[in-house]
């Protein structure tokens, strides 16, 4: 199966790879955006710190203990940092997270 890039790419006798036909296509006036790594990562930590302290700190009761959009969101939010930072109090909330909704789900289903 060909790329639909290089089906629709002009026909003029010469062979294009891929990369050829993008940057044919790209402005050389826009500026290259990308960030550093550690730019990036010190910006995913403050957002799960935010998030973390939002959904998890502030908490009166457990309201919304479902995967991605409550607190096991966040519980996975911390997860995924401590795979990338390896920082044991990620590990440790994200278990406390889990061990509060197992507990409220449990009491929800009785």
């Amino acid at each position: 199966m060909t790329s639909s890039v290089i089906e629709n790419g002009h026909d003029d006798g010469s062979k294009h790879e891929p990369s050829d036909l993008i940057a044919e296509k790209m402005n050389p006036t826009v500026v290259n955006l990308s960030l550093p790594n550690e730019t990036f990562l010190k910006a995913a930590i403050s957002l799960k710190d935010e998030v973390v302290e939002v959904t998890w700190k502030r908490r009166e009761v457990v309201v919304d203990p479902t995967v991605y959009t409550g607190l096991l969101g966040t519980a996975f939010t911390c997860l995924r940092s401590y795979e990338v930072t390896g920082s044991h109090e990620d590990l440790v909330l994200c278990s406390e997270i889990i061990d509060t909704c197992a507990t409220v789900a449990h009491a929800l289903a009785h």
